[in-house]
Parts: structure tokens; sequence; C-alpha cells
């Protein structure tokens, strides 16, 4: 994937160019850059995200019939714990701390950030393949590699909303 960062730091116009070189200037819009760059990170890692809900959407309809109706609960458990998750990445903080705010977020934070919420992308991979799995185990009519499969999938889940709940830490320079 394309680095964002260089993406906005590219489409600077000639008055940022010529702004960039005072100093104070130069520090604050390169904050703004890093947020900006994190925010139109996490907005594609939540449509990622929507994308394989979706995709899950569509198995579970399938799991209607046939040999997995057996995981339908679970399945629709996995889906909810997905729109949780694509709530949170949405939801997340900037990684904005203002003038006066008594925690404040430098520039090497933000770069932490941002190599966070770029990880994300990893489990977004993760749960396509856990779907991918679920729908060749329908179309086998496997119930034991379903149950497996959907199992497998519920937990990709849980693992990447874990996971995401530690961003925080990394916000406050604890992790």
């Amino acid at each position: 994937m394309v680095d964002i960062r260089q993406t906005i730091s590219g489409g600077k116009g000639w008055f940022e160019r010529i702004a960039s070189k005072i100093p104070l200037y130069k520090g604050y819009k390169q904050k703004e850059e890093a947020r900006e760059a994190d925010m139109l990170l996490r907005q594609h890692i939540a449509q990622q995200l929507a994308d394989q809900l979706r995709a899950a959407e569509d198995v579970t309809s399938q799991l209607l019939t046939g040999p997995g109706l057996a995981q339908l609960d679970d399945m629709g458990q996995g889906n909810t714990r997905m729109q949780t998750l694509i709530d949170k990445v949405k939801t997340a903080a900037q990684g904005y701390a203002g003038l006066f705010d008594s925690i404040k977020v430098k520039e090497e934070e933000l770069e932490t950030l941002y190599q966070f919420d770029d990880s994300m992308l990893t489990k977004v991979d993760e749960i396509g393949d856990a779907i991918s799995s679920i729908q060749v185990a329908i179309d086998e009519s496997d119930s034991s590699k379903i149950a497996a499969s959907v199992r497998r999938y519920v937990k990709t889940v849980s693992d990447a909303s874990a996971l995401f709940d530690q961003r925080k830490d990394v916000l406050l320079g604890l992790a």
C-alpha cells in the first residue's frame, strides 16, 4: 500500500512550501500532516473491515441452509464484534494534543501510532482469510470444517479488536 504520509506532503501548494521554511510553522504543519495521514489510514482500515463484514454477512446467509445452521449464532457473534471493531477504528483518537493539554503527543509518538494503525491492515487480511475458509467449508458441506472455520473467524476478529484496544497505550507512550 502507498504510504499516505508521502501523498499528503507531496500535495503541498506554493504557500505551504514557503511557509514550511518558518521553524515553528514547520513543526506544527508536520504534526498536522502526520495526524491527517493517520486519520486517512484509519478510514481506509475501517472501509476494508466494512468490506470484510459484508463478505461475512454473505457467508452468514449461506449458513441458513445445510450443515452450517448450527454455526449461525457464533457467526452472528463474530459479525457483531466486527461491527464494534469498525466503530472503534472510525472513532479512535487522532493523537491530537492541544497547547494546554496535560499529555503532549510528539512526532515520534505520532509515527509509532501511524505504524500501529498500519499494522492493523495485516489483521484485515487475516479476517479475510478466515471468512474465505468458511466459504470453502460451506462449499464442501463439511460441518466440522465449518464449525472450526467459524471459530477461527470469531477468534481472529476478537484478536484484532484486542490489538486495536492497545492503541491508547501507544498514544500515551506506554507501549
